[in-house]
């Protein structure tokens, strides 16, 4: 491993640790750490991700998935009349604990040995809503069809995308490729969900993260979340399981 990788990360482990990064260190942490992660590991899916942010067509995402959409196409009536659909294969982003162990693996990488105990750890759910917004203005090729990934904010933070059948225009199958939960606990779990589409998360002087949109975010962004309006800055909360 080069030096500047190597420092990169052991900066990044500090600011992970004080929880004082926001996306764009996610993103730098990412690009840097591909080239040490082993091919089909899920950040090394993240890096390809960043690599190929218009037409992502292969990878674990678009494995995961493949033989839930191509049932869908050839089953189209069918699901909408309650056909059940081929189970998930258990990999992917959206395997949070997964996630979790990869990221270990890279600090190891620079001699620290770190364990993140649980997914609901509260710098490990910083991570992941970070990486949530980071991916959430790509595009996946699917069956040939490109499909924009987007980000919904409700009681839980997700990142999904929606199908359209091959063989049936506008009917459409909608499934998350990773789920944060408990975002905004005040929000009782329905079907209301924001689409943050087009935001960015940055560290505010209380500490928490908060998504803004790309044209409020410069250089002399105000970091007091509460001198914002309401509905500006989606933030994500301390909540404890």
């Amino acid at each position: 491993m080069n030096k500047y990788t190597h420092h990169h990360i052991e900066r990044f482990y500090g600011k992970f640790i004080n929880r004082s990064f926001d996306q764009d260190d996610t993103a730098m942490f990412i690009v840097l750490a591909r080239d040490y992660t082993p091919k089909g590991s899920i950040f090394r899916e993240l890096g390809d991700f960043l690599a190929h942010p218009d037409e992502k067509d292969r990878g674990l995402v678009i494995s995961s998935f493949q033989d839930v959409i191509d049932f869908f196409d050839e089953n189209t009536l069918k699901t909408f009349d309650g056909a059940d659909l081929p189970k998930q294969r258990n990999s992917g982003i959206g395997v949070l604990d997964e996630v979790k162990d990869s990221l270990c693996a890279i600090f190891a990488l620079v001699g620290i040995d770190h364990e993140i105990e649980s997914r609901n750890e509260l710098r490990f759910r910083d991570f992941v809503f970070c990486l949530i917004f980071l991916l959430g203005n790509f595009r996946l090729k699917m069956n040939g069809q490109l499909v924009q990934i987007q980000v919904k904010y409700g009681n839980g933070l997700s990142l999904s995308i929606s199908y359209e059948s091959a063989n049936y225009d506008r009917h459409y199958l909608s499934f998350n490729l990773m789920l944060l939960c408990g975002v905004w606990p005040q929000c009782i779990p329905t079907d209301y969900k924001k689409d943050l589409s087009g935001y960015i998360v940055r560290r505010f002087s209380n500490g928490y993260l908060g998504a803004i949109p790309y044209e409020l975010d410069a250089p002399s962004l105000n970091t007091d979340m509460q001198s914002f309006e309401r509905g500006v800055v989606w933030p994500l909360n301390d909540y404890r399981f």
